[in-house]
């Protein structure tokens, strides 16, 4: 569920966004904002909630159907639209003097026409089977057997919140992660998938958390890539971007239940997915009962170990509890019937290494030369400190 960063109206809001929260502000907007903004919240956390109970709100005018429909009726009267394109419209409910109000805008014009365009809204529906595009394995439940046309999968449960990544936040700015040091994250994200699993030609290749999708065009010489996500929103994204690529499909699956027959996949990968499971060792075993004998897993994971935290730990000051260390991490893959097989630092940065000179250094955050430093140290010093790890573990 990575932040779209090619796409110029969400990088454009989120740049407004950045420019202007305050440190104690509170922000509801669709879900990959927390990518960028993690302390960001979700709109299923906003029911019952009215917009007084943030300072922003964003909303994506194409997928107003995920805002509660009590907030997004009483917007209008309670906030102001300050910044608006052909996505989005952000809504201020206390403006500051210098916020211009964009109501006569087509753009907010636009948002009040697809609002009286939404049907009534109805109670959620028990999830169904989710066909995959045409051309793509279709859903299998576990055992092998193909579902009816119709049939019910099991209900999930609704996805944990995105973790905030302490390994990309900027000093001084609340935890959020600058664009620039992102950008590089989800780069060196790409690279390692290019290095570990290219070309993965005539495989099949499961992405779990599969987001937007990016393996497609990665992986242009596997025979099938199959994305799953609970993120309905997303999954849209994915369709719509891979929609010229008859090899992918994509479906809305819980990681912990994957709907597929055992050994139906080559390689599995999970990146940027593990700190947000609510129960990780199943999600793992799912992903080892699904690979052919043989195949790999690819997943990454924030290092509780990094060297940054070590730090902190020696000096007694407070340390992020989420993470995992290699060695955890290792010994849940190995539980689940796999071995690590290789392994790579993801990013070291000098401000987080040293407590106390983050103030200092915070600007050099997002200068390229040291974003490029940062991500080539994280690669020379290893998993073992560097500020996320990733591991290629094979089935036996």
């Amino acid at each position: 569920m990575s932040f779209p960063h090619d796409d110029k109206a969400w990088a454009d809001t989120a740049e407004f966004l950045r420019a202007r929260l305050a440190p104690a502000d509170r922000l509801v907007a669709p879900d990959p904002f927390r990518w960028v903004i993690p302390r960001a919240q979700r709109f299923i956390a906003a029911r019952g909630q009215p917009p007084a109970g943030f300072e922003w709100v964003v909303v994506h005018k194409g997928e107003m159907e995920a805002v509660p429909r009590a907030l997004l009726e009483a917007l209008p009267r309670a906030a102001v639209p300050v910044f608006a394109n052909e996505v989005f419209v952000v809504w201020a409910t206390a403006p500051a003097p210098d916020l211009a109000d964009v109501t006569d805008s087509d753009h907010v014009r636009a948002f009040h026409a697809n609002a009286e365009a939404l049907p009534p809204e109805k109670a959620p529906a028990p999830l169904v089977g989710v066909p995959l595009a045409p051309g793509a394995l279709s859903v299998r439940l576990p055992g092998g057997g193909a579902p009816e046309r119709g049939a019910r999968l099991p209900p999930e449960p609704e996805p944990r919140d995105q973790a905030p990544r302490p390994w990309l936040a900027q000093s001084g700015t609340a935890g959020i992660p600058g664009l620039a040091r992102e950008r590089a994250f989800q780069e060196e994200l790409d690279r390692l998938v290019l290095d570990y699993l290219a070309p993965a030609s005539g495989q099949a290749v499961l992405d779990i958390g599969c987001g937007s999708g990016r393996l497609g065009s990665l992986l242009p010489g596997a025979a099938q890539v199959t994305g799953i996500d609970l993120d309905p929103a997303a999954l849209s994204r994915a369709r719509a971007r891979h929609a010229a690529m008859p090899h992918c499909g994509f479906a809305r699956m819980d990681a912990a239940r994957l709907g597929f027959a055992e050994a139906s996949f080559d390689t599995v990968v999970m990146l940027d997915l593990v700190d947000a499971l609510a129960d990780l060792p199943a999600a793992l075993a799912e992903a080892a009962r699904v690979l052919a004998r043989g195949g790999r897993l690819l997943v990454t994971a924030p290092n509780r170990d990094s060297l940054p935290l070590r730090a902190m730990r020696r000096l007694a000051l407070p340390v992020p509890g989420r993470g995992f260390s290699v060695l955890e991490l290792t010994g849940m893959l190995r539980a689940a019937g796999l071995t690590v097989v290789r392994s790579d630092g993801l990013f070291l940065s000098s401000g987080w290494a040293l407590p106390g000179a983050t103030s200092a250094l915070g600007p050099l955050e997002e200068d390229p030369e040291f974003v490029e430093a940062a991500r080539i140290l994280g690669r020379r010093v290893g998993p073992d400190y560097a500020l996320a790890f990733c591991l290629l573990a094979r089935k036996g």
